[in-house]
């Protein structure tokens, strides 16, 4: 005796719709992962940029000074608008070598804090350039 089979494929079960809700939500959790990496590494990457325009602003200042006016300086805060981190600050550091009578080693290096490195732990974000200065 033959059975007969009901096929309707018309409508999607509530399985197959909650199976399809699950995946979707794992993909945009893993797309919004990315997301937020590649905006905590953009954001590093301009702090960065700024730290060194700070350096090479302030190496400018040092060079363009006379031979004998060139001395180390202790850290001086500078603070600049970053995106919208008004004030974001950063720590200059300049120190003076003599290397001989007529020649000077000089480096610049500065300093800032993001998220869990920080000055305070002692593990801040450094960018350092060095110059030679003749007389």
């Amino acid at each position: 005796m033959p059975q007969t089979v009901l096929k309707d494929n018309r409508g999607l079960t509530l399985v197959e719709v909650t199976i399809a809700l699950v995946v979707l939500l794992l993909v945009m959790l893993a797309l919004m992962q990315t997301a937020l990496v590649s905006i905590d590494s953009n954001m590093l990457n301009v702090l960065r940029d700024n730290a060194v325009n700070i350096a090479e602003e302030r190496m400018k200042e040092v060079r363009s000074t006379s031979f004998d006016s060139v001395v180390s300086s202790a850290a001086e805060p500078v603070q600049r608008n970053v995106r919208n981190v008004a004030n974001f600050s950063y720590t200059v550091t300049v120190n003076v070598t003599n290397i001989n009578i007529d020649t000077r080693q000089i480096v610049v290096t500065v300093s800032w804090d993001w998220k869990q490195r920080t000055a305070a732990n002692g593990n801040p974000y450094t960018h350092t350039i060095s110059s030679i200065l003749s007389r």
